[in-house]
């Protein structure tokens, strides 16, 4: 069952246009990463914390990393929070027909103000959504987080590598917009996605957002030469 929580005007925006390409995100997402956003999801599950995790995933859209989370093996109950309804909806599709329905409860809200008692979960994660929050989520993670807890951010990047570099920002400023457009039909929505993984501040600077919420034990894993970071940290 689907829940609500309040929203603010400027992420509605956001999320407006989530659900104007959500029946063919995954999609999108398949084509316009070459399919490497599943090893990148899967180096993520490698870092689950442990066994009979009680796990949220923020921004969780369509339910796929949350999905693929679930065949570990390694989580006892899920919840899953994302303010874009539509995507959401089809995420709860997908969890129904899988086996872990009644292992998953997904919530309509922000994360900026999740209604969630604290010290409630093992491990947090949120994947390619970080960035869409429009203001800083880390304080409300780090409250639900339970102490020893573990937070999995998994973000998108700019290389190191010079010509790596170029050639990444060539793609994204002028095929990546093209081809989902051509796609989603929504050429506007991967203009946002290039805007936003160009200004988006990743690898120390990004720790230390991470640092100064009060996370602890925190490592930057660079993921295909850094097009995608994952971020581990703990709370004490």
């Amino acid at each position: 069952m689907i829940g609500r929580m309040s929203k603010s005007t400027t992420q509605e925006q956001v999320s407006h246009m989530f659900n104007a390409i959500s029946a063919k995100y995954d999609r999108v997402n398949r084509v316009i990463s070459l399919g490497i956003d599943r090893s990148w999801r899967k180096a993520m599950i490698r870092h689950l914390p442990g066994e009979n995790l009680h796990l949220l995933d923020c921004a969780t859209g369509t339910c796929d990393q949350l999905l693929s989370m679930m065949q570990s093996g390694k989580i006892e109950k899920a919840v899953g929070v994302d303010l874009a309804e539509e995507m959401l909806a089809i995420g709860e599709k997908k969890v129904a027909a899988s086996p872990y329905g009644q292992k998953i409860e997904l919530l309509v809200g922000n994360a900026l103000n999740l209604p969630l008692d604290s010290e409630t979960f093992d491990c947090i994660t949120i994947t390619f959504g970080i960035r869409n929050v429009q203001g800083d989520p880390l304080p409300e993670m780090l409250r639900v987080l339970k102490p020893g807890g573990r937070i999995l951010i998994l973000e998108f990047s700019l290389p190191r590598n010079r010509m790596i570099r170029t050639l990444h920002l060539f793609y994204l400023r002028k095929i990546l917009p093209r081809l989902g457009g051509l796609i989603s039909g929504n050429a506007e929505a991967y203009h946002y996605l290039n805007q936003t993984i160009e200004s988006f501040p990743y690898g120390e600077a990004f720790l230390n957002r991470m640092k100064n919420t009060g996370f602890q034990q925190l490592q930057a894993i660079p993921l295909s030469f850094g097009v995608a970071t994952l971020y581990i940290g703990e709370k004490a």
